[in-house]
């Protein structure tokens, strides 16, 4: 007890600032706050399938994907439970947030195992964070599965850089059951077993280890497998953009898909170069002109259009601002520019890069699919030049504050 009060008193104001956090987000509960915009609507959506579940689970189970939802079914299923005991809806959701809470708490720990030399009180601001993160703080008052899956996939990681500093097995099978499980609440997840396991293998080889490893992953997707394509409940393709129509070009358009997401990841990197925290070497000329051939390519085939919704901050400001593209290619150029350097210059990152092109089958592409997972894997597993005792400074932390701060509140107004 002396201990923990000793700590405090160290630390109070990294706590008090963390707790005025929490209590933001309960005035965020007391307001209905979304501020994704469609948080809410997409809550109103579940519930109505909760309740279905909750009156009949064998034929809304077997017909999940006739609903108008892309989301997975696993929360949705925990959620019928509440409605069949008919539990008061302001419960159902204060009970979540405080599960949400999760995410920043296991952000902390997954840090100090990333930084051990780090003072841990400094490493608690950094994860602080998530709690100005629009996604975090509108899914903590809609229930919804994603931000379920990124609890989870944290669990993930922090077995993953256990694994790295021991090379245990136990370590490499913890991660790999719970990036799984991950899967199974935001199917988004699943592609990062490839992640692991390519990096499982790289030490691994062919020894035993590797055929467990592999055998668990099989074991652990086969349900999904299953229910997904053998029993053809294929819903995480479900449109989102109004009036539902699209077309397989559109859809698997990757020229749509590398400019909105690379211009998403490098809205991520902003902070990070302000305060000179993360060192990119850009000025390789052959990195400039393969930059400029792709996202010319690009260009010619980029066909997003502004009524699909979505599309990433760049895409709305650019539109918002000129009522075209042409400032977003530019700022998509720019981007390319920084995340080749990263991703060219270590396998990881780049493998990392095409999980995240891939992660999003669908037509429509929000900047919230990736908030604060980009944020939270540039600190995490991504291999870069980062400075964290920079990060931790008040002045640069501040800034990093002042950022994510004002990004919630464009989400709030916009």
């Amino acid at each position: 007890m002396n201990n923990i009060l000793t700590n405090y008193n160290k630390n109070k104001l990294e706590i008090t600032f963390v707790f005025i956090l929490y209590i933001s987000l309960l005035i965020g509960f007391f307001f209905n706050e979304n501020s994704t915009g469609g948080a809410y609507l997409d809550y109103l959506n579940q519930k109505k399938i909760s309740q279905d579940f909750a009156g009949n689970f064998y034929k809304t189970f077997f017909s999940f994907d006739k609903y108008s939802t892309r989301h997975s079914p696993v929360l949705i299923i925990f959620l019928s439970f509440f409605e069949k005991i008919n539990l008061n809806d302001i419960f159902i959701r204060l009970v979540n947030l405080h599960i949400c809470l999760l995410l920043p708490i296991l952000f902390w720990l997954v840090l100090k195992e990333k930084f051990k030399k780090i003072d841990s009180y400094k490493l608690l601001l950094v994860a602080g964070l998530v709690f100005l993160s629009p996604i975090f703080r509108s899914l903590s008052v809609w229930p919804d599965s994603r931000i379920y899956g990124l609890i989870i996939f944290l669990i993930s990681i922090y077995y993953f850089l256990k694994f790295e500093d021991d090379k245990k097995i136990n370590n490499a099978i913890k991660c790999t059951f719970w990036c799984a499980i991950s899967a199974y609440f935001s199917p988004n997840f699943a592609l990062f077993a490839f992640f692991y396991f390519f990096k499982f293998f790289k030490y691994f080889l062919f020894k035993k280890e590797i055929f467990i490893l592999a055998i668990l992953n099989i074991t652990l997707s086969l349900p999904a497998f299953i229910y997904i394509f053998l029993l053809e409940s294929i819903f995480f393709f479900k449109s989102a953009i109004p009036g539902g129509n699209e077309d397989f070009k559109t859809v698997f358009n990757l020229s749509n898909k590398i400019l909105i997401i690379s211009s998403i990841i490098f809205f991520y990197l902003i902070p990070f170069l302000i305060t000179q925290t993360l060192k990119i070497n850009i000025k390789k000329l052959d990195l400039i002109i393969t930059s400029l051939i792709i996202t010319t390519i690009c260009i010619n085939y980029f066909n997003y259009k502004i009524e699909y919704t979505g599309g990433g901050i760049f895409y709305h400001l650019s539109n918002a601002l000129f009522g075209n593209n042409q400032l977003f290619y530019l700022l998509c150029l720019i981007s390319l520019i920084y995340l080749l350097s990263i991703f060219l210059s270590n396998t990881d990152n780049f493998v990392i890069f095409i999980i995240l092109i891939l992660s999003n089958p669908q037509l429509t592409i929000y900047h919230k699919y990736y908030d604060p997972l980009i944020f939270i894997l540039i600190l995490t597993i991504y291999k870069l030049n980062l400075d964290i005792k920079k990060i931790i400074k008040n002045k640069n932390l501040t800034i990093f504050y002042i950022f994510n701060l004002s990004f919630l509140i464009i989400n709030i107004i916009k």
